[in-house]
């Protein structure tokens, strides 16, 4: 998989207006108080009156005396909005990638390198929407590229500027797509009432927020790197080292295990050690293995004289610690 950097995450929250919220809840709850009538009255001629039902709804708008059935309606409107959010999520990443690819576009970066739209998170409460703008390669090869059209900061601040464009996408193709979405799917809404008043913040509300810090904080790859160039070998009387590089190895630790049978994990405290204050560059030293001591006892070294024996050799200097294998046989 081709690696990939997060440099911004977009996140949008899609809601209904408390307005057009309201006269959804409002309509099913009288649809679904319809439905009760129908079901409660058994004969033709029990049935309530225009009049007695006109009297019950003027009473009910006044009072609003049905806290339960409302509240259900109100469930009843958030669920069908969050029940079409996979089209949620597809206008989305649709106009962010847009809004997103064009800036880039204007900063003279070619249409092949222009970053992608990554969706990766959604959550229900009204309908959350969060997406990571991501570019192909390391953080090392996208600073170069960037840093050759503009500053990064400059960058950041031109996309964290986009959030007004995204917003206002995201609001005229929400207005049209929520009600042509949501009220088909819902009982009483043959013929919604028009919005009452200027309706300037229409159907639905949109907010954008556009997160660049990752933008700023890319820097070039800081490769932190050390090679140690070792020769060594064994024997059942000594040990040599050979520093094969040009620089002094400093303060050289070496281990020892020797045992009948392979080992496949080492436990340091139990080898046989010594130390070199310097070994430079390339030097070659040859140790007695009597002079390698257990840390504990201050027993020497012994390896037998016949038979397969396995010896692991271990050294370290101040960048890291370095494991070499040997079998020696009869």
């Amino acid at each position: 998989m081709q690696k990939e950097t997060v440099v911004a995450t977009v996140r949008a929250t899609l809601a209904l207006s408390e307005t057009y919220h309201s006269i959804l809840a409002s309509r099913v709850a009288r649809a679904r108080s319809d439905e009760r009538d129908s079901s409660e009255w058994a004969a033709e001629s029990d049935r309530p009156t225009k009049r007695e039902r006109d009297e019950r709804q003027e009473l009910e708008e006044k009072h609003d005396d049905l806290p339960e059935r409302t509240e259900a309606a109100w469930r009843y409107v958030d669920d069908i909005l969050a029940e079409s959010g996979v089209r949620w999520n597809a206008i989305f990443i649709e106009t962010v990638e847009q809004v997103i690819r064009q800036h880039f576009r204007q900063i003279g970066l070619p249409e092949n390198e222009a970053p992608s739209i990554r969706l990766t998170d959604t959550s229900r409460g009204s309908w959350m929407m969060e997406a990571a703008i991501t570019f192909g390669g390391t953080v090392g090869g996208l600073y170069g590229t960037l840093k050759a059209f503009s500053e990064l900061d400059t960058i950041a601040d031109g996309l964290e500027k986009t959030k007004k464009r995204i917003t206002d996408e995201l609001k005229k193709k929400f207005d049209k797509a929520v009600p042509e979405r949501i009220e088909q799917h819902l009982p009483g809404c043959g013929s919604l009432l028009p919005l009452p008043g200027p309706q300037s913040n229409g159907p639905v509300f949109i907010s954008c927020t556009i997160d660049a810090r990752p933008l700023r904080a890319l820097t070039p790859d800081k490769i932190k790197s050390h090679s140690i160039h070792l020769a060594v070998g064994v024997s059942r009387s000594s040990l040599t080292v050979e520093n094969l590089g040009d620089k002094d190895i400093e303060s050289l630790r070496i281990g020892l295990f020797a045992s009948r049978a392979q080992k496949h994990s080492w436990s340091y405290a139990e080898a046989y050690e010594r130390s070199v204050t310097r070994l430079s560059g390339r030097q070659t030293i040859s140790l007695s293995l009597e002079s390698f001591k257990d840390q504990r006892s201050r027993s020497e070294l012994e390896i037998p004289n016949t038979g397969v024996v396995y010896v692991d050799c271990w050294l370290q200097d101040n960048s890291g610690i370095y494991l070499f294998n040997f079998l020696l046989e009869p």
